[in-house]
């Protein structure tokens, strides 16, 4: 019985570990994670029609309920695999950057590309991902 429980506990500390890392990102200097921040420079210039404007972000938040909730869970702090789009890695992005990364995706860390979605939908998912703002620590 006592190997069994050891077993158990050894089982469930390397899976604590594994979830831990999973959720661990690189950042550039900016504090974007390296999976956004691979975008072209270029996209770090890119404005999102939408930005600030209330019907443009409640019409993300649609969009994102019908496509990303899913893996980023209603709350948007990420399930699974999915990071939490409230963390600085994310919220530190541009615009353009997240834009970019909604049409091409991240298959390394299953984030399929919505290239499908309209152009102006994807501003509106930014428009609501960045509207969330960071997550505050309390």
């Amino acid at each position: 019985m006592r190997p069994l429980l050891i077993s158990g506990l050894l089982l469930f500390a390397s899976l604590a570990v594994a979830g831990a890392t999973m959720r661990t990102h690189k950042t550039d200097d900016r504090g974007v994670w390296l999976e956004i921040a691979r975008a072209p420079v270029e996209t770090r210039s890119w404005k999102n029609p939408y930005e600030g404007k209330p019907d443009g972000i409640a019409a993300g938040e649609k969009l994102f309920r019908q496509h990303c909730e899913e893996c980023h869970g209603e709350d948007s702090k990420g399930r699974r695999h999915a990071p939490d789009l409230r963390s600085p890695g994310v919220q530190n992005a541009t615009p353009g950057e997240l834009a970019w990364l909604l049409r091409n995706g991240n298959m390394t860390h299953r984030m399929p590309p919505w290239a499908g979605i309209p152009e102006q939908r994807r501003w509106q998912i930014v428009a609501y991902i960045k509207s969330l703002g960071p997550e505050i620590s309390h």
